[in-house]
Formats: C-alpha cells, sequence, structure tokens
C-alpha cells in the first residue's frame, strides 16, 4: 500500500510553492478588477462589418479609455443583413424622425416584428471628401421580423420623399398660416379686401374696392382714393426662407457580419462619448454600428459588489464548517474535520486568486462577476470531494480499530483516490474544452473553474487529510491547539486519546 501520510510534507510544500507567487502578487498587484468591482462602462455592439482587435484598438484610441478590454464575439441569432444603416444629407427634427419611422414600419412591422429605429446626430467626414467634417443624422434600423430580409433599393425608394427639415440651430419649422390683417384708412371708398394664402407658402392677396383696384402681392392696394391695404401673411416662400433644408437620402448601408465586440472599460461613458465612439468607426470605411447593450456600473454599486462577493465567500465558509461539525458530530472533536476543510477549501480560493493576479497584469485579465460564481463553485467541489475522505476515514476508524490514525487516514486515502481522480478527470476534460472552444465571454469563468477544480482535487487528497493527520499528532503550528496524550503500547504502536469514535 502507497503511504501517502508518510510524505505529506511534501505534499505541503508543493502547495506552498504554487501559493507563494500568486500571493505575492496579490499583496503587491493586486486583482486587475473589472468593471463589477470598481467602476465603468461594458458596451457590446454589432459592426457593419468584421474587424480585428487592432483595428478596433487603433479607431478607439481617440477616446483614451482607461484599461480598454476588447472581447470580440458572434451573434449568429442576428443576421447581419438585417442591420440596416441610412446616412440622410443632414440632420433633422422630429417631424422627419416622426416620417420615416411610420415609413419603416409601415412596411416592415408584422406581428411578430419589434422594429427598432434610431436616430443619431453624427459628426462625419463630408459627403463630397473635400472640405470640413458635417453633421448630419444616421438612422439605425434593425429587429426586423423573422424571414425578412430588407433591401437597399426598398428603403431607398421609401424614403425617397421626406419632408423638410429644420435648421436645429433657428427652431422649429413654419406650418400653419394665420389670418392676414388689413389696415384701411378713413376715406370714402371702402377697401374689403380679401387675402388668400395657400400652404405651399405662395401668398396672392387681392384687394377688391368699388373702383376696380387689384392688390399686388406685396399687398399695397392703390385706387382713386390712394386707400393702403396691407397684408402680412405668416407663411413665407420656401425658397427664401433658410429654416426648412431638404432632406436627402445620401447612403443606405447593409450589415454583412455576424460578429459582435464587446468594451470593457473603467472609464465612463456618457451619451456624448456613445456619439463619438459611433463617429469614429463610421469615419472608418463607413463601418456604422449598432449598440447591443450598453452597462455603466458607478462607484458606489462596484464597492458594494465587492463587500457582497467577500461576504459571500466568508458565509459559505462558516455554513461549510458548521455542516461538517454536524456531520461528524459522533467523532470526537468534530470542528477539527471542519477546520481542515475550510483550510484546504482557502488554499484553492488563494490559488485561483494568485493565478489570476498574475494573468492580470502580464495578459491583462480582468476578473468579473462571474468570476466570484466560479470561486463559490470551486469551493463547493473542494468541500464535496474532502467530505468523500473525511467520511471513509470516520468508517474505517470503526473498522480498523488495531491501526494507528495515520495508518487507517492512508488506507482511506487510498480507497477514495480512484473515485475522486475520475470524478474530478470528467469535469477537467469538459472545462478544458469549454475554455478552448468556448466563447470569449465565459473564457475567464471556465478558467477560473479549471484552474479552482484541479486545485480542489489536489488539496482533498493530499491537503486537508494530512493536515487533519499533522493536527492529531501535534505536528508543525498545531501543536499550540493539540492536548490529547501520545502513549505508546508495549508492541510499539502509538495510541492518542480521543481519537475514536465515542461508542
Amino acid at each position: 500500500m502507497f503511504n501517502l501520510v508518510g510524505k505529506r510534507y511534501l505534499f505541503l510544500i508543493i502547495s506552498l510553492i504554487v501559493i507563494i507567487p500568486g500571493t505575492l502578487s496579490l499583496i503587491f498587484r493586486g486583482l486587475n478588477l473589472g468593471i463589477d468591482f470598481t467602476q465603468g462602462t461594458n458596451i457590446e455592439l454589432r459592426p457593419r462589418a468584421a474587424l480585428t482587435i487592432p483595428q478596433i484598438n487603433t479607431l478607439l484610441k481617440p477616446l483614451n479609455l482607461q484599461s480598454l478590454q476588447v472581447v470580440p464575439g458572434s451573434n449568429t441569432s442576428l443576421p447581419g443583413n438585417q442591420n440596416i444603416w441610412v446616412r440622410l444629407s443632414t440632420r433633422i427634427d422630429t417631424n422627419v424622425q416622426d416620417a420615416i419611422t411610420k415609413a419603416l414600419q409601415g412596411k416592415y412591422n408584422t406581428a411578430n416584428s419589434t422594429l427598432s429605429v434610431t436616430f443619431d446626430d453624427l459628426l462625419l467626414d463630408p459627403l463630397s471628401g473635400t472640405g470640413k467634417a458635417t453633421t448630419v443624422t444616421v438612422v439605425t434600423v434593425t429587429k426586423f421580423a423573422t424571414g425578412v430580409t430588407p433591401k437597399i433599393s426598398d428603403i431607398e425608394s421609401l424614403l425617397a420623399n421626406l419632408p423638410d427639415t429644420s435648421n436645429p440651430g433657428k427652431g422649429g419649422p413654419t406650418s400653419t398660416p394665420t389670418a392676414a390683417t388689413t389696415t384701411t384708412p378713413a376715406t370714402t371708398p371702402t377697401v374689403s379686401p380679401t387675402a388668400t394664402t395657400a400652404v405651399n407658402s405662395t401668398a396672392t392677396p387681392t384687394a377688391t374696392t368699388t373702383p376696380k383696384a387689384t392688390a399686388t402681392a406685396t399687398g399695397t392696394a392703390t385706387p382713386n382714393s390712394s386707400p393702403v391695404v396691407s397684408v402680412s401673411p405668416t407663411a413665407t416662400p420656401t425658397d427664401t426662407n433658410p429654416s426648412n433644408i431638404p432632406v436627402k437620402v445620401a447612403q443606405v448601408y447593409q450589415g454583412a457580419t455576424t460578429q459582435t465586440v464587446t468594451f470593457l472599460t473603467l472609464s465612463l461613458i456618457n451619451s456624448n462619448d456613445l456619439l463619438k465612439l459611433k463617429a469614429l468607426f463610421a469615419n472608418s470605411n463607413s463601418n456604422y454600428v449598432y449598440v447591443l447593450d450598453n452597462a455603466t456600473v458607478s462607484a458606489s454599486v462596484a464597492s458594494e459588489t465587492t463587500r457582497n462577493a467577500f461576504l459571500a465567500v466568508l458565509a459559505a465558509s462558516a455554513f461549510i464548517l458548521l455542516y461538517i461539525s454536524f456531520a461528524f458530530r459522533k467523532v470526537v472533536r468534530p470542528w477539527r474535520y471542519g477546520a481542515c476543510a475550510i483550510i484546504a477549501l482557502l488554499h484553492d480560493v488563494l490559488v485561483v486568486l494568485g493565478i489570476f493576479s498574475i494573468l492580470g497584469w502580464t495578459l491583462h485579465v480582468q476578473v468579473d462577476a462571474l468570476f466570484i460564481t466560479a470561486l463559490l463553485t470551486v469551493v463547493g467541489f473542494s468541500v464535496h470531494d474532502t467530505i468523500v475522505v473525511f467520511d471513509r476515514i470516520r468508517e474505517n476508524m470503526t473498522r480498523r480499530t488495531s491501526e494507528t490514525f495515520e495508518q487507517v487516514v492512508n488506507a482511506s486515502l487510498v480507497q477514495t483516490m480512484a473515485r475522486s481522480l475520475n470524478t474530478s478527470l470528467t469535469v477537467l476534460f469538459t472545462l478544458s474544452a469549454l475554455t478552448l472552444f468556448g466563447g470569449t465571454t465565459i473564457r475567464v469563468f471556465s478558467l477560473a473553474l479549471l484552474i479552482g477544480i484541479l486545485s480542489g482535487t489536489y488539496s482533498s487528497i493530499f491537503n486537508a487529510s494530512m493536515l487533519l493527520v499533522m493536527w492529531e499528532r501535534g505536528e508543525f503550528v498545531f501543536k499550540f491547539f493539540n492536548r490529547s496524550k501520545v502513549t505508546r503500547t508495549p508492541d510499539g504502536r502509538e495510541v492518542r486519546e480521543l481519537t475514536r469514535t465515542r461508542g
């Protein structure tokens, strides 16, 4: 039989070699915390055409985003050709927005459609390629009905005749004229002008008196008695009113990729920064983007998340200690089993934290809320394996009464090792495949599980039980907590008090 317990110091030295570098990194470097634990912005978007990470980093460089992490992905549930961007010739007002929305919804809205139409005023390169950049409105249309593939020609025909817009810097457009005002001097002839103004801003007022008189376009009629008629219509001809600007469709673009790009940054991105981000993409080969998700975490929320994460691990450890103490209540000093299990799981937590601390400042890997989920899963898995070994020790203590405690522990480890390894290896194979071939959004989660379960398998077999033996023998630091006495039988066996189950 393998004497695993006899090599307990070797196993503990191996654990220290793994833990110490990560612990030093935690002390001096800490973790590369994501926005869940600090503050920042998480933006997921769909570009019109696929981009590489270096291209994205180059585009976003002018924004000077802090601790930027770019995570590419793919969303095949939203086809690329169902994203449409319409670049207009100028900025538009709400009247034109309503006209565009009604036209698109009238054609593409069906029972199973939730068509989304959004408007962004972006500072884009001039359409002619020369001169200064200009601010124009870009219309983003997405979420078409299932099975509907919009065509660029259909969109162009649908938006061919758009109403004029007003210059946003000069207020709203004029629309409905009011009644004309007439001034009649007190003379013998009576002048009763009738002013008629059409909606198309063409005013032709006429004045009729007893002598024939025709008012001019300026609203002044001069009969024999020289009365003066003043007509002031509010409608102004289009060609002379600078506040009415024709709106034309400059270009219609259609998506060609299912790629998604997620930005994680510690910088807080407001609405103006988001418009700049969209403009940066649009000015790069007209690569317009559709924002799928935009989440901002403030510093107060991040600090609360950090506190809750610490309390979750602490509460889990406390409940595990209570449960093991209750489950092993028929064993003398059952809290020792719980304490050794807690030390083993803390070993696993330190291994995961240390490795991710190193990965944080070497490969810029950030930890998020899923990382805490992975830690709690590792804690549960580690304790599960440890309880299997402890339970076999408890059974063998009633069967192998003639053996020492070390021999009982060693036999229990050999008996349960095959089961522990088989269980853990199946999980490790699955997590390895998930880490290598899974999506980038869950890679931190799967990698934390992979490292933690590997460490948990080792600590359950080679740490927790060894610590129990060292505590029972009063070795190392446990001599300060061990009050049992060691006696030897005539045949040389060591006998310790209070190491067997109660009758």
